[in-house]
């Protein structure tokens, strides 16, 4: 007597040969990549309210580079570690951790916290500058750091502060390695949100989850008595945004709720131009924009097209015809043969992190 399969089993078999026939016959990166680096469809700008934290919503920007979204993710996780030997050209790493089990907290150190509803985070506070802030609570701006795609296997402070972490080219490591500038390292308190271990990059996230951190982190680091007796508050009204690569477009996607004092971007990667209500949304919020020339994942004309359709709403022919409102910042790559792959990207960052100018820009800001 012949014997059937059982419906279920019927179902796994069918399901086993499209799985081979999908392998066999289309491109390797629409498989492999989509299941390593996420989706292949074009990414989608978010435009914000302003009185809501939801998606107000969403415009996709153009497919109009020959790297798919999800090869060029693969990339910017292959390079992550490009940073760090930059950086090592320079000086060999100091890291200064706060005891991640002390229950006071030193300032001038890198430690990290956790929200139990959204990410940890490292956080940096400046030391206090003399001895009468003893008696008295500091009120300091607020530098948010978001970062880009990377493997993230380890905890937020190893990620931002360990050379072999994916995010060493952001302030977080310039602070933990004692070569920030002073107008970063004396003035603002820096909190860098982390996607979590396993998980690619913040851009796949809830743009009202971020929000809704930022606001936890400020009343957490508020409630802290640090071990030098001092108490400090975030001032509201100085919150700024520095964002590298896919953290660059959340920057400008995060500005467009208004929310912010000013925004850094290194390396921005949306590839279309901006809706007018992005635009009308970002008008009079100041933007640095960094950006090489040679950079392979993002193509510069990504920062040129951002810049431009600022620009244009402003009314300026170019950056100097607008005051402090849109800075434009782009990079030369060195002359050699041969580069690794997303070096240009990564330096964008490193030189915008490294810059004094920029922070006191920042501090400048009414």
């Amino acid at each position: 007597r012949r014997r059937e399969f059982a419906p279920e089993w019927r179902q796994m078999m069918i399901d086993l040969i499209y799985y081979l026939l999908v392998l066999l016959f289309i491109p390797q990166k629409y498989t492999i990549n989509a299941l390593l680096c996420g989706q292949q469809e074009p990414r989608r700008l978010h435009i914000m309210s302003s009185s809501k934290n939801d998606d107000y919503y969403s415009v996709k920007q153009a497919g109009d580079l020959d790297k798919p979204v999800g090869d060029r993710r693969q990339i910017i996780i292959q390079s992550s570690t490009v940073a760090a030997s930059i950086f090592q050209q320079f000086t060999s790493p100091v890291i200064s951790y706060a005891d991640e089990e002390s229950t006071q907290i030193s300032r001038g150190t890198i430690f990290e916290i956790q929200d139990p509803n959204s990410y940890s985070a490292a956080v940096y506070i400046p030391k206090a500058t003399d001895g009468k802030e003893q008696a008295k609570q500091t009120s300091l701006p607020l530098l948010v750091v978001l970062h880009g795609a990377g493997v993230n296997e380890h905890s937020a402070l190893y990620e931002f502060t360990n050379p072999g972490g994916d995010h060493t080219n952001l302030p977080p490591y310039l602070l933990s390695t004692q070569q920030a500038p002073p107008s970063l390292s004396e003035n603002f308190v820096v909190v860098a949100p982390y996607v979590g271990q396993g998980k690619r990059s913040l851009y796949d996230e809830p743009r009202s989850k971020i929000l809704s951190f930022i606001k936890w982190c400020n009343a957490y680091i508020e409630s802290q008595t640090f071990d030098d007796g001092t108490n400090i508050s975030i001032n509201r009204q100085k919150v700024s945004l520095f964002g590298f690569s896919e953290g660059a477009t959340l920057a400008v996607e995060l500005a467009t709720t208004r929310q912010f004092h000013g925004v850094v971007t290194a390396s921005y990667g949306f590839t279309g131009p901006l809706p007018k209500m992005a635009i009308e949304r970002l008008q009079g919020i100041p933007i640095w924009a960094f950006h090489s020339k040679g950079d392979d994942i993002y193509d510069v004309q990504c920062s040129d097209r951002l810049v431009e359709s600022l620009l244009s709403y402003e009314g300026g022919l170019d950056v100097f015809a607008v005051g402090d409102i849109i800075k434009y910042t782009k990079l030369i790559p060195p002359t050699t043969d041969k580069m690794e792959p997303g070096r240009e990207h990564v330096r964008a960052a490193l030189v915008a992190s490294r810059s004094a100018e920029v922070f006191s820009w920042l501090l400048s800001l009414k």
